[in-house]
């Protein structure tokens, strides 16, 4: 039986609906929509009912397409005030018994117990490796004999108030939620391979007014923040120097964004009427415009990196519908001084850099199934050879709180409550 997931990834300009279909580890799409966003600024939900009718709307135009139902979703939220722990965990044996998922999913939920401030909580508990009297694996070791398993994880945790709009918001929307990650994270399980995430690299996910860069090395995600540039700032660049609306400005941005000067060089996009006469604008004029923009951004981008600085190059990969520009892959590696590649899904259907987060996500869930269990029913189509209805088992038990009520609190105790 293949595996089919739906995905929402909730920007603040947009909000993109994945609903694919894993056949022998490769996606097949089923459904893929983006739709713009509203009551979301700068990852912080303002208005709660807008964002509700905007989920309602492109799921219910997914389910007419589908002639189906989608019950419920993996859910990637923005990564702004997200916090990395490294921690680890020890599940000890019968002598040389063989490893069950049982055995990963206790030592997962070993590995969560460690201090952090009552504004946290835990989003993704992510197995980095795994040690035992079989060696050292990057891949879960079930089935094999060992006395102990020991296993080092990568935590993933959101500020409440950040999250919990986000959970209420979907499920007001009549969804369930199987899984949740952090976009940053869900980009590099699509973007990243084995290599890339042990030798180090780099992810800049741009969006609208947001950009989150996030390293990773060693198999962890070693450093994450967020700054405030985003395709904004181009938008914004373009209304100031033709003194028109920010909507023109994105159209003629959508239109005719490009960083090659050599492209229309001498055509006439937009003639603006001034005191002392009219001002042509060319699409020359237009590059200029832009990559003065773009370079402001990337050395905002690029005194964030410092950081991380330590005299080496890592490749850099550029994501997110912010950085859909012609060439800024050329502009950025000039200012980053290092290699900088702009990626985007190579899957017929979602060739577009905002939906990498959500092809990531996918690929998230399918990966963590194998050795937590299946999931729950996800999407219900007509054909039933095609239906996931599997079972989804959380990493965390019940635990009272007077925050979280009715069925917004079981979910919660599932995803994040300690076991006792």
């Amino acid at each position: 039986m293949n595996e089919v997931y739906a995905v929402l990834d909730i920007g603040s300009a947009s909000i993109e609906l994945l609903v694919g279909e894993i056949i022998n580890s490769n996606l097949h799409v089923l459904f893929s929509k983006k739709v713009p966003s509203h009551g979301v600024k700068k990852g912080i939900i303002e208005d709660e009912n807008l964002l509700v009718n905007d989920i309602k709307g492109v799921v219910q135009e997914a389910n007419d397409f589908l002639d189906g139902e989608i019950k419920a979703v993996g859910l990637t939220i923005p990564t702004i005030r997200s916090k990395l722990y490294q921690s680890n965990s020890s599940v000890s044996l019968s002598d040389h018994d063989k490893i069950s998922k049982d055995d990963i999913v206790r030592g997962l939920k070993l590995s969560t117990k460690f201090k952090k401030s009552h504004e946290e909580e835990v989003v993704c508990v992510i197995p980095v490796r795994f040690n035992g009297d079989f060696g050292i694996s990057q891949v879960p070791p079930i089935g094999e004999a060992s006395r102990n398993l020991i296993i080092d994880t990568l935590i993933i945790t959101s500020q409440k108030q950040i999250l919990y709009p986000y959970i209420m918001a979907v499920e007001k929307a009549g969804l369930e939620i199987m899984d949740i990650c952090i976009n940053a994270f869900a980009c590099a399980k699509e973007a990243f391979d084995a290599v890339y995430l042990q030798e180090g690299a780099l992810i800049i996910d741009m969006g609208y007014k947001t950009s989150t860069i996030s390293f990773y090395k060693d198999g962890y995600l070693k450093y994450l923040t967020v700054c405030s540039v985003g395709g904004y700032n181009l938008t914004r660049a373009i209304a100031q120097h033709l003194q028109i609306s920010m909507n023109q400005a994105e159209t003629y941005k959508v239109k005719y964004g490009s960083l090659d000067y050599t492209v229309g060089q001498e055509d006439i996009i937009h003639t603006t009427e001034l005191p002392d006469g009219r001002k042509d604008y060319t699409q020359k004029d237009f590059a200029g415009i832009l990559e003065e923009a773009a370079v402001d951004m990337l050395n905002v981008i690029k005194e964030k990196m410092g950081v991380i600085d330590n005299g080496q190059h890592y490749e850099t990969l550029i994501v997110g519908g912010g950085g859909e520009l012609e060439l800024l892959d050329k502009v950025a590696g000039r200012v980053l001084e290092g290699p900088v590649r702009v990626y985007r899904p190579d899957i017929i259907g979602i060739r577009d850099m905002a939906f990498v987060s959500s092809v990531g996500m996918i690929f998230y869930m399918s990966d963590r199934a194998k050795y937590l269990g299946p999931y729950e029913t996800s999407v219900v189509l007509p054909d039933i050879s095609n239906t996931m209805a599997v079972r989804f088992k959380g990493l965390t038990k019940v635990k009272d709180t007077k925050e979280k009520t009715g069925r917004f609190s079981r979910l919660l105790d599932t995803f994040f409550g300690e076991e006792e």
